[in-house]
């Protein structure tokens, strides 16, 4: 099963040395997730890579981070669907310890078109 893709976003890979990973080699990357501001809601995230995936590595604060652009879908994604949005961010957890932030850059028209149903 493939999830639809909701969103593109940017993904903010948090160094190893603070707690996070390096980023996927392969092209799929499914993890827990929540929204920043919603601690007790979590979600499975499924992240598509594109084929000339690249990592541009970044400082902040003289550590590393790395920057990778993806889609974005969910196993359950009626429960986000309608509540997505640019520029809201994401927390990326495996186990108990948050690996990635991601931004969303962008909403698919069909999330759009329902929630423009909705109104």
């Amino acid at each position: 099963m493939t999830p639809q893709v909701l969103a593109t976003a940017k993904v903010h890979w948090l160094a190893p040395d603070q707690g996070g990973r390096a980023p996927p080699s392969g092209p799929v990357y499914a993890a827990t997730g929540r929204l920043v501001e919603r601690k007790d809601e979590h979600f499975s995230v499924v992240l598509r890579f594109p084929p000339q995936k690249t990592s541009q590595m970044h400082s902040l604060s003289g550590t590393q981070q790395s920057l990778d652009e993806a889609e974005l879908g969910f196993l359950a994604p009626e429960l986000l669907e309608k509540r997505l949005a640019p520029g809201m961010k994401l927390l990326l957890y495996e186990g108990p310890r948050i690996v990635a932030e991601c931004e969303i850059q962008s909403v698919t028209d069909s999330t759009l078109l329902e929630s423009v149903g909705e109104l």
